[in-house]
């Protein structure tokens, strides 16, 4: 039996080695990349009136989130940020921006469409809480379109009408716009915050989250 150096020296057995190497040279610079992390303060990052914002609607502190609904990091902190809000019911308002990345996940887009056909019928954050919660249920499904039609009728939409705006190019449109924006404002992945325009690193902590909020408020 021949040695496994036998086969590396083949063409085919240096490329190999070749993408083993360029992949572990990416992972070294995303480790360095996360120590090296340095906060970003954007001036401009202000609320429109096409935002979906619960909360404070007049707090002092601002939490912005670009998100993407078939991640499971977003999925994972979605409970710290339900707790700031009840928290921090005076002073926090937070706001939710579509980053859909369709590279990699397949409902991704999907979902905030179904998301913003909701907003259309005034339940946008009902269809948001749900989508989180059952995120296991639909995210790699093929049938993900009819799953979302069942939320839709669970939190009482007019079934019909979710169904047609789901088509909505201002729809994607709206989303599409809000990715370019974060594209823009330097977010690279999901879930990135912003707190009263200043990109954070993600806290590890619900307690470590609170005492940014609190701070922010000072």
């Amino acid at each position: 039996m021949k040695k496994l150096s036998h086969f590396i020296k083949k063409p085919e057995g240096k490329f190999i080695a070749g993408l083993i190497l360029v992949i572990v040279v990416l992972f070294a610079y995303y480790f360095y990349a996360m120590r090296t992390y340095t906060p970003v303060q954007v001036e401009d990052l202000k609320v429109s009136e096409t935002d979906h914002v619960r909360g404070a609607l007049d707090g002092s502190v601002t939490l912005v989130e670009f998100g993407d609904f078939q991640c499971p990091a977003c999925s994972a902190y979605e409970p710290f940020v339900q707790q700031l809000v009840k928290d921090n019911s005076k002073i926090l308002k937070v706001v939710f921006r579509h980053f859909p990345l369709t590279q990699i996940h397949q409902n991704a887009l999907l979902a905030a469409k179904a998301s913003e056909a909701a907003s259309l019928q005034g339940k946008f954050w009902e269809m948001h809480d749900i989508i989180y919660a059952k995120q296991n249920e639909w995210s790699e499904a093929l049938n993900a379109r009819d799953i979302f039609s069942v939320y839709a009728t669970t939190i009482g939409l007019d079934t019909k009408k979710f169904s047609k705006d789901l088509n909505s190019k201002e729809i994607e449109d709206k989303i599409l716009a809000e990715y370019s924006e974060g594209i823009k404002l330097g977010v690279m992945g999901t879930p990135t915050f912003f707190i009263n325009g200043k990109m954070i690193e993600n806290p590890q902590s619900i307690e470590a989250f609170d005492r940014l909020i609190k701070d922010a408020a000072n």
